[in-house]
């Protein structure tokens, strides 16, 4: 499961021997983070206990990124692992809100059993559709490109904003000194009026993808999807005929993105997300 930056995960094992719940002589909890650093051990005291061979430990995350906790006990000896992954800044948010797929789904909004599978529908669909239609969600980037053309192709795009603008020898360019095309994600070096080439070298481009506003065709290709890969999960791989007795194989089974859902898509440039 994917948590939000910042939030509590609540991190639990249990300790059996010979099929019965048992507690250890020692108990104690390391988290790898992100960055190779490891938080803990957290023992004794730190932990909650359940009752007998439950533990529990809330921990506030710091750090965006896979993390794996990992739990030791001795008397029994054991170990037990568990990745969980958290979102950066604002990465936890989708192409739309858990509330809006809910009732696309005609999910009721206090029906929450199903919210973190819902969930990561949403996370699937947003990565689907950035793939078909570029940058949705605001992405900070970092280019490092080569000069000497005319025009420098941002990857990700369409393009909110550019921050910065470096020249090879370190000048950070005035704003006046290139123009931009958002939607094709395209910088054109200009000496005034005139277009020109870019200077020899690396060139730093600091920049935000994605779009200011998300046209209704995009949300509603991605509430489709999400519909979509809901549906797959919960069926068959196909039915049986009335009056027959062999499956029938149901053709949306094949396929994660509906054609209907393209379409709605198809007006928008292509681009990395």
């Amino acid at each position: 499961m994917t948590w939000a930056l910042g939030t509590a995960v609540r991190l639990a094992t249990q300790v059996y021997a010979d099929g019965a719940l048992v507690t250890p002589a020692t108990v104690s909890l390391s988290i790898r983070l992100p960055d190779g650093t490891i938080a803990g051990p957290f023992t004794g005291a730190d932990l909650i206990s359940g009752g007998v061979g439950v533990y529990r430990y809330d921990y506030a995350t710091v750090q965006a990124g896979r993390h794996v906790a990992r739990w030791i006990t001795t008397a029994p000896s054991g170990v037990d692992e568990e990745p969980f992954d958290v979102a950066p800044m604002w990465g936890e948010a989708g192409i739309v809100s858990l509330g809006a797929a809910k009732r696309q789904l005609k999910v009721s909004p206090a029906d929450t059993s199903n919210d973190d599978e819902i969930s990561t529908f949403i996370r699937a669909t947003t990565e689907i559709v950035q793939r078909h239609a570029g940058s949705v969600l605001p992405l900070p980037v970092t280019a490092r490109l080569r000069g000497g053309w005319r025009d420098l192709l941002l990857d990700h795009r369409p393009v909110v904003s550019v921050a910065s603008v470096t020249l090879p020898g370190g000048q950070v360019l005035d704003p006046t000194g290139y123009e931009l095309d958002a939607e094709a994600g395209v910088l054109t070096r200009m000496v005034g009026d005139y277009e020109s080439c870019w200077e020899p070298g690396r060139i730093t481009v600091n920049y935000t993808a994605g779009r200011a506003v998300v046209p209704d065709t995009i949300t509603q290709a991605a509430r489709i999807i999400i519909q979509h890969l809901w549906e797959t999960q919960r069926g068959r791989m196909g039915s049986v005929r009335a009056g027959g007795s062999e499956e029938v194989w149901d053709p949306r089974w094949g396929y994660s993105i509906p054609r209907r859902a393209l379409e709605l898509l198809g007006d928008h440039p292509m681009g990395i997300a």
